[in-house]
């Protein structure tokens, strides 16, 4: 698969009639200009966050509009759309909304900074063999186990697949996970990255040595170009970006596992 064919699967991308008309030349500084804006993201949301925190809605203004501009640049439209409208609103809305306005789309720049590195960096061979097969009768309903030290998240989780035919394990530690894997095999797993006595990076590559071969999805809220890259050297098929929602759940772990109710009574639970 080329740069041009994976880029266009990032859905906040929108490149449809835009990359089809680039010369090899336009298609290099494209990738120049996406690579700079995930490089340059991280800052970007330290400042607006710090900005948002203290109340500076002149700062924080200016930063939306920035970032517009940035998103703009990759053809990120929906996402500069709203930066503009956060912007431009942001005297007349309450502090709390703007704190939770602001905080959403953050998340969802995040996921496309993600998705970008991803595209660009993730080996094609390691991204086919991690997915499900397509269109094929022995793709069960599968089974998920989510590995968060934050008890709350795992709830979220849980109430999110609620009513899914998949299932889900939920633990809230590394070791406990070892644990569990000693007697399960299941297909896929969900890692948080930042957590105490063994983080997400040390526990899929125990995951790897125990023999484990299912496709991991690592939880995140940080972009920074080190942490993405450092999950794709340990065997990261795909990211979730918290704060979870739960389209950028389905749309996600549905790659790997079914998640369509069942239409008969043989995909009970």
């Amino acid at each position: 698969m080329t740069d041009r064919e994976k880029l266009l699967k990032i859905s906040n991308l929108t490149l449809n009639g835009v990359i089809g008309q680039m010369d090899e030349e336009q298609m290099g500084q494209y990738l120049e200009i996406l690579q700079g804006f995930t490089g340059s993201f991280p800052k970007q949301e330290e400042k607006l966050k710090a900005e948002l925190s203290a109340g500076d809605n002149t700062g924080c203004g200016q930063s939306l509009h920035a970032l517009q501009e940035t998103l703009g640049s990759i053809h990120a439209d929906v996402l500069a759309q709203e930066c503009g409208r956060l912007a431009d609103g942001l005297a007349d809305t309450p502090h709390e909304k703007n704190v939770a306005y602001i905080t959403n789309l953050l998340a969802a720049v995040s996921a496309l900074s993600i998705d970008v590195q991803m595209a660009l960096h993730k080996n094609e061979k390691d991204a086919e063999q991690a997915a499900k097969p397509k269109n094929t009768p022995e793709v069960k309903a599968g089974s998920i186990l989510a590995v968060d030290d934050v008890a709350l998240f795992l709830s979220t989780l849980r109430s999110y697949l609620k009513g899914t035919p998949c299932k889900l394990t939920c633990v809230t530690s590394g070791w406990d996970a070892l644990r569990f894997i000693r007697h399960h095999t299941p297909d896929l797993f969900l890692l948080d990255i930042d957590m105490p006595d063994m983080d997400g990076y040390e526990l899929a590559r125990k995951i790897r040595e125990s023999g484990q071969k299912a496709p991991i999805i690592f939880l995140t809220g940080n972009a920074a170009i080190n942490y993405v890259m450092k999950a794709i050297e340990v065997g990261a098929a795909d990211f979730i970006v918290k704060p979870l929602k739960k389209d950028q759940l389905f749309e996600k772990i549905s790659k790997y596992v079914n998640l369509e109710k069942p239409s008969t009574e043989d995909g009970e639970d």
